[in-house]
């Protein structure tokens, strides 16, 4: 089972009784189509404006683009913070249940947004324009499961971004997650939901778990979706970018740019620049 609980029962009180379930996605588009009506919620998504916008503005204001792919653009986030800025924004995502959220965030935030349905190793037979920024933002391109397959997405971000267009790449550390093994990743309260975020580790890499608790009257339900995710790091990372035509290389701890720390750094954020 990956589902782990530590139940302390007192024999004279009756405990809410627990139902459970246990979600093992097929795939990518099946697993965040589920997870949908609850990730806005999971994730912050309007604190996250304040925290992420002078990142963005930074971005902006040192390579002056003024168009982006936002691939794997979830429920819009990047997308529509970018459109603010001036940024004219195309969001993919292999989820179309992600990308109705998107379109729904646009409309509320008063911006264009135009959204895709794709997967990183189609891009490039799905975009027939060239764009000045590509965004992969939300530690999406560990969903990919061998080398050669980040290989690929790597080679179809480059194909679609202009000659000195900015790549942005964000994923965990996985230097220090695989360093630490540690098993729940990240908690989160949201009245009466609890989201926990937690992997398990075998030879093959890391399972991906999201339980949602939720208290409801004496019940408490429980739900667990499992993915599985390849951690990539930073050597495989830069020897990719080089190989498919990306120089000027920068690494960074994350959304911060502070420097990458191995041992320590949350995030590993890669900037990159397509070969002229």
């Amino acid at each position: 089972m990956l589902l782990r609980t530590n139940t302390l029962v007192h024999e004279v009180i009756e405990m809410p009784k627990n139902e459970k379930k246990q979600i093992n996605a097929r795939s990518i588009e099946e697993f965040y189509d589920l997870l949908a009506p609850e990730y806005d919620t999971m994730t912050g998504f309007e604190k996250r404006f304040v925290q992420e916008r002078p990142f963005l503005q930074a971005l902006i204001g040192r390579f002056h683009f003024q168009s982006a792919l936002d691939a794997g653009c979830g429920s819009g986030f990047h997308s529509i913070l970018l459109s603010q800025l001036g940024v004219n924004v195309t969001g993919v995502d292999v989820s179309a249940e992600m990308l109705r959220l998107a379109q729904d965030h646009a409309r509320a935030n008063n911006v264009q947004l135009r959204t895709l349905q794709g997967a990183f190793e189609n891009l490039g037979e799905l975009m027939k324009e060239r764009f000045a920024s590509v965004f992969v933002m939300g530690n999406s391109l560990v969903h990919l499961l061998s080398s050669d397959e980040v290989e690929k997405a790597l080679r179809n971000f480059a194909e679609v971004l202009e000659t000195r267009g900015v790549l942005v790449i964000q994923i965990l550390n996985y230097e220090r997650v695989l360093a630490a093994r540690a098993h729940i990743q990240n908690e989160k309260q949201a009245g009466a939901k609890t989201f926990v975020r937690s992997y398990d580790y075998d030879d093959m890499g890391v399972l991906f778990n999201i339980l949602t608790r939720e208290q409801k009257d004496v019940t408490i339900e429980e739900r667990m979706q499992t993915i599985r995710l390849r951690p990539v790091l930073r050597t495989e990372l830069m020897t990719l970018l080089k190989r498919v035509g990306f120089v000027d290389i920068e690494l960074f701890g994350g959304i911060s740019q502070l420097p990458f720390d191995a041992a320590n750094s949350k995030d590993l954020v890669v900037l990159a620049i397509k070969k002229g």
